[in-house]
C-alpha cells in the first residue's frame, strides 16, 4: 500500500493525504486506531438494546468483513511487525475479553468454567475471523458455525438467565 494508491482509492491527491499524515505508517496507525474505536462504539451501542447481549456480541465479533480489515488487524497484532499497531490491537483484544467475561456471567452451562468458556470462544471467534474461507462465507454460515461450536458451552434458556441476573441485583 502506498500513499499514491490510497489517494487514488479515496479520490484525492497525494498532497491532500500527506498534508494530514507524515507518512504511510502514520496513516496506517491512525486508520487502525479509528477502525478499532468505531467497532468498539458500534457494539457498545448495539448492546444497549440487544435482546441477548452475549449472542449479539458474538455475532458482531464474526461479522463478514468484505475488505479483510478485521482479519488483517488481528493477524498483524499476532505477528507484531508494527509495535504501535500491535499495542492498539492488543488493547482492543483486552477490552473484547473483558466484555466477553462480563457477558458470560451466569451464562455458562453446568460444569463449564467461565474462563475456559471465554478461552474457547476466543479461539472460535479468532478462527472464524482468520480462516482462509472467511471472506467467502456468508454471514449466516459464519453464525451457524459460531453457534454450533459455542452453543454447548452456554446455558440455553436465556429467560432463566435474565431472571437469575435480575434477582442478583
Amino acid at each position: 500500500m502506498t500513499i499514491r494508491r490510497i489517494a487514488r482509492e479515496v479520490g484525492r491527491s497525494t498532497s491532500a493525504i500527506t498534508h494530514y499524515f507524515a507518512d504511510r505508517d502514520e496513516l496506517l496507525r491512525e486508520a487502525v486506531s479509528e477502525t478499532l474505536a468505531e467497532r468498539q462504539e458500534q457494539i457498545e451501542a448495539m448492546l444497549l438494546t440487544a435482546e441477548d447481549p452475549l449472542v449479539t456480541f458474538l455475532e458482531w465479533s464474526i461479522e463478514a468483513d468484505p475488505h479483510g480489515v478485521w482479519g488483517a488487524i488481528v493477524a498483524a497484532s499476532r505477528v507484531g511487525i508494527e509495535p504501535e499497531i500491535t499495542d492498539r490491537a492488543w488493547a482492543f483484544d483486552r477490552w473484547w475479553c473483558e466484555q466477553l467475561a462480563h457477558l458470560l456471567e451466569g451464562r455458562c452451562a453446568h460444569g463449564i468454567d467461565p474462563q475456559e468458556a471465554a478461552d474457547a470462544i476466543g479461539v472460535v471467534v479468532e478462527g472464524l475471523i482468520l480462516s482462509v474461507e472467511a471472506s467467502s462465507q456468508d454471514t449466516a454460515q459464519r453464525k451457524r458455525i459460531l453457534h454450533l461450536l459455542v452453543g454447548p458451552l452456554l446455558v440455553t434458556n436465556v429467560t432463566h438467565v435474565r431472571q437469575a441476573s435480575m434477582t442478583r441485583h
